[in-house]
């Protein structure tokens, strides 16, 4: 705040102000700048100012004037009041929220990512699975006791394929055309003895209307008439539901 803004009164206050050693330090350094310079008024004001401060001495101890004082002197001499300031605090506030949306951003790239490689892990898992399982149809099939049996020839429009037996490792199905499977329902296929009820030999699920599933393990294929599949519930039977879906006669080596 600079002496020439102030009206006679003012400049007197701050010459007063200047002599008992209560101004800010720009203010000052401007008043002692103007004196060092010989100029004319602030000399006669400071010595205006020194003789009537002088007399202070004899009516109190020497004291520094309160910061209440202070600041009501200097508000008053139109001094501006010091402090932090809305715009410091708006600019503030606006780099924490700019950060917190790059946090933001950070974590939602980085759950997404994770996604991203439990769905890639996932497909390597089923990629695994699919290769050891097409491994294991490949070992059965190029086996030489295996003998094939073919369904489905002849009719409309039934579930026809392939029923492939070994008689050390099992039954192996190949069927097309199969119905779709309602909610809460599966395959199972059942081998059919000559003599006897039919035996459950695992559930599966077709997908487009084929379904491919191996039933592992030693079997005798001249005490098997059949190998049938029915529609059940996701647990499975321990018989077989009505209609059978499909039939494929076996004939023994």
């Amino acid at each position: 705040m600079s002496l020439e803004n102030l009206d006679p009164l003012d400049q007197d206050v701050l010459y007063e102000l200047f002599t008992l050693g209560l101004l800010e330090p720009e203010q000052m350094a401007e008043i002692r700048a103007r004196l060092e310079s010989g100029d004319a008024v602030t000399v006669a004001g400071l010595q205006r100012a020194a003789s009537l401060t002088s007399s202070f001495a004899y009516l109190a101890p020497e004291a520094r004037a309160p910061k209440q004082l202070r600041r009501r002197l200097m508000l008053a001499a139109g001094a501006q009041e010091r402090g932090i300031g809305w715009r410091w605090i708006v600019g503030l506030a606006a780099v924490c929220a700019t950060l917190l949306v790059i946090c933001l951003n950070i974590r939602q790239d980085v759950e997404r990512r994770e996604t991203q490689i439990a769905e890639l892990r996932r497909q390597l898992s089923d990629r695994d699975r699919l290769v050891a399982q097409a491994k294991d149809y490949y070992d059965f099939l190029r086996q030489p006791a295996t003998i094939s049996v073919k369904f489905g020839d002849g009719q409309p429009a039934p579930p026809r394929g392939h029923v492939f037996v070994n008689r050390d490792r099992g039954v192996l199905l190949f069927a097309s055309n199969l119905p779709a499977m309602p909610a809460g329902q599966v395959f199972e296929m059942w081998l059919v003895p000559k003599q006897g009820a039919p035996i459950p030999a695992g559930v599966f699920r077709g997908e487009n209307g084929d379904g491919v599933h191996l039933r592992p393990g030693a079997l005798d294929p001249a005490s098997i008439a059949a190998i049938a599949v029915t529609l059940e519930p996701e647990s499975g039977s321990a018989t077989p539901t009505m209609p059978i879906l499909l039939a494929a006669p076996l004939q023994a080596e």
